[in-house]
């Protein structure tokens, strides 16, 4: 009977560390999946309304993050606190983007109308080589702009920040819009090129307002704002804040982040073909912006790159950034205008 009864606890103690180690098993597994998983799609609570995978319960069969990295692109952005990287969106998020998406369909300009400048007959200036001042200047910021990526390919070995952040978007559209005006003198220059010449015009003019307006953001909010707090605050002092040091006033960083804004002022708010923007000019920007939320919530949040913390979907002080970013245009919008209207003034 004693012996029956040892046999008995020890077979009881044993499914009981059976059920503990079950437990605990389980538990983990919930744990993971809140880190890895980051749930199921940005929805705040659609937890019950996503598909579950049949065999295991605790998955989805949709998953928000597309790398099982904790949110946090090779490690990158380890710096940030989990409940940024992983989770669902705030609700406010998601009611700000749906409203800001259909303002944009609803309230576009119909037509959208940019005056072709770069093309308009009986502008006098002085010329360089046989190529008016304003004209050469736009093939200046062309060809720089062109050969600062260049420079970044053969230097860096990949060019992959002009796709995907803000700043990227800012030098390629500078550069562009450049590009497009010069490419439209030069057509208005050859016989029977008048209808690509008015396309490449329109379509030039229309990239002055985003470039000019996104430059000037860069160059402010990274050196007023990110540069100080990253060197003071984020790096300790020693070897890592000095590499930064040298990187940030290097060749590169100084270009995107310093010189871009009087590269995208030419021709733009200054120069003999400037023009004051127009309700066009200001859906254009937002359009833009709005393409780039589009890459950077849906995309880059799900691969783990998150280089605008202040844009973090997964608190309700996103809304204020956004809000924020959409009034500085405005107001950039605004004081464009009171400066090119004053300078045609003097002109006059």
């Amino acid at each position: 009977m004693f012996d029956n009864n040892i046999g008995s606890d020890r077979k009881a103690s044993r499914n009981s560390a059976t059920s503990s180690d079950d437990e605990r098993e389980r538990k983990l597994k919930q744990r993971h999946f809140s880190k890895s998983s980051a749930g199921p799609t940005p929805f705040h609570r659609a937890q019950s309304y996503i598909p579950r995978d049949p065999h295991n319960p605790l998955r989805f069969r949709f998953r928000w993050l597309i790398y099982d990295n904790n949110g946090s692109f090779n490690g990158w952005f380890d710096w940030l606190p989990l409940w940024m990287r992983v989770g669902y969106w705030s609700p406010a998020v998601i009611v700000a983007l749906v409203f800001y998406y259909g303002g944009l369909l609803w309230l576009r300009p119909r037509p959208l109308v940019f005056e072709p400048m770069i093309i308009t007959p009986g502008v006098v200036e002085d010329e360089i080589f046989g190529i008016p001042k304003s004209i050469a200047c736009d093939l200046v910021v062309f060809l720089w702009g062109v050969f600062v990526a260049v420079y970044a390919k053969v230097n860096m070995g990949s060019i992959w920040w002009l796709f995907i952040s803000f700043t990227g978007w800012s030098w390629t559209l500078l550069t562009l819009r450049a590009g497009l005006e010069f490419g439209a003198w030069v057509a208005s220059s050859i016989t029977f090129q008048n209808a690509i010449a008015m396309k490449l015009a329109v379509w030039g003019s229309s990239l002055r307002f985003v470039a000019v307006t996104n430059a000037s953001i860069v160059c402010t909010i990274w050196n007023v704002v990110l540069l100080p707090v990253i060197y003071f605050v984020s790096l300790p002092p020693g070897e890592k804040r000095e590499n930064f040091r040298k990187f940030n006033f290097g060749f590169f960083m100084t270009n995107i982040h310093v010189l871009n804004f009087p590269m995208a002022v030419v021709n733009t708010v200054y120069g003999t073909r400037v023009r004051v923007f127009t309700m066009s000019d200001l859906w254009v920007s937002y359009f833009v912006l709005g393409l780039y939320s589009i890459l950077y919530f849906f995309v880059m949040d799900r691969i783990g790159l998150h280089f605008y913390p202040i844009l973090c979907p997964r608190t309700a002080f996103c809304v204020v950034s956004i809000a924020g970013i959409l009034g500085l245009k405005y107001h950039l919008f605004l004081k464009w205008n009171e400066l090119i209207s004053s300078e045609t003034v003097v002109t006059e």
